[in-house]
């Protein structure tokens, strides 16, 4: 099991907060949470941000992220926009460190 505290930044990781990491991997990624567990963090991808939670959406990008609201609220959803690109899980063992 990773030990939290050694990843610079923890602490932002909480629900509902949204900004960016930098995985062990190099690659950097923004994330806002859905939920931390013992050892992972659930979250919506830049994807999932972008399409279910810009500000100042027009109307097509409304009609799409109420549609992926509704996948989210239905049965497996969160597997479903996972399936898609919309939500990930990463282990704390993968974080290096969150940024904001």
């Amino acid at each position: 099991m990773s030990d939290k505290n050694n990843i610079q930044g923890f602490e932002l990781l909480r629900f509902n907060h949204a900004g960016a990491m930098q995985l062990k991997d190099g690659r950097t990624v923004n994330y806002g949470v859905i939920r931390v567990t013992d050892n992972e963090v659930v979250y919506y991808t830049g994807k999932g941000l972008r399409e279910m939670w810009k500000p100042n959406m027009n109307e097509e990008e409304k009609k799409r992220a109420e549609e992926l609201k509704k996948i989210s609220e239905g049965e497996n959803g969160e597997q479903k926009l996972m399936d898609s690109g919309h939500i990930t899980v990463t282990k704390f063992d993968d974080i290096a460190r969150v940024m904001f």
